[in-house]
């Protein structure tokens, strides 16, 4: 989705909101970012990295190529990249991302069947001890009120 678009449903201030909270929150952040890539390539490429045990590096590597670097995730060079840096082999997953199946289609479809019916509307949704959803960005003390309200003590800063 172009920025235009992005200002036209929530604002012309969007970005400027958004990047508040990610500094008030100590987060980096890209400067600018000009779209909303698809994130379909980007979810098959976290299904071929499941498959191949690359999935719990890979999946931070996505959200900070988007939200700090202002990346593309929907354009199959910068995810050849990403899975390269993590330790994916560049021509097979080139090649995988190329030829996604159906069967990874299913798998991703699946899987957002099941977060929409728990309540996730939107990126970023987290579901918190699979138990709360807390959706969208928040800040951090909305995080310790959840934990605490889970019977979790919020670690020490």
């Amino acid at each position: 989705m172009p920025r235009e678009l992005l200002e036209q449903r929530y604002g012309p201030d969007h970005h400027e909101r958004l990047f508040a909270m990610f500094e008030a929150a100590g987060l980096p952040h890209a400067d600018r970012l000009e779209k909303v890539p698809s994130s379909r390539r980007a979810l098959v490429l976290g299904e071929i990295a499941r498959d191949q045990g690359h999935h719990e590096e890979l999946h931070p590597r996505l959200f900070e190529a988007y939200w700090v670097k202002g990346l593309d995730i929907g354009s199959d060079d910068v995810l050849v990249d990403i899975a390269a840096d993590v330790g994916m082999d560049r021509a097979e997953t080139a090649e995988r991302l190329s030829a996604w199946s159906a069967a990874l289609l299913g798998a991703i479809e699946e899987e957002t069947r099941q977060a929409v019916e728990m309540g996730v509307t939107g990126v970023p949704g987290w579901l918190v001890d699979q138990r709360l959803l807390v959706p969208g960005a928040q800040p951090h003390e909305v995080f310790e009120r959840v934990l605490i309200r889970l019977g979790h003590e919020p670690q020490a800063e």
